[in-house]
């Protein structure tokens, strides 16, 4: 037997070990996968959620807006509130898409 042969041969115990490291692999990758899924499924249902009640929000503003002659005097105090609204719901939205950034940069290092 040549000594390139010696080199090369491989014992079906050495090819079981290989084909259980390789499954192992596999199964971990697909578990990692679900776990990812599962995690957007639940970030999604609550992003769907927080949207839904701020689109309520809006719409309560909107109507409120609408419902109001276009001459009339409008009081400070209902100005302020508006706007207060308004940078409440901003300020959620910007810790929405914050908090989305996060959770996909942290699945990429962590696939990668």
């Amino acid at each position: 037997m040549s000594e390139e042969q010696e080199k090369k041969s491989v014992t079906i115990e050495e090819l079981k070990e290989s084909l259980a490291d390789l499954r192992f692999s596999v199964s971990e990758f697909q578990d990692s996968i679900g776990e990812y899924l599962v995690a957007v499924e639940e970030l999604w249902s609550e992003v769907k959620s927080h949207l839904a009640s701020v689109e309520a929000r809006l719409a309560g503003l909107e109507v409120h807006l609408s419902g109001m002659p276009g001459d009339a005097e409008w009081q400070p105090e209902k100005l302020d509130q508006m706007l207060q609204d308004l940078k409440e719901i901003g300020a959620g939205i910007a810790r929405m898409r914050q908090r989305f950034r996060s959770f996909t940069q942290g699945y990429r290092e962590r696939v990668n």
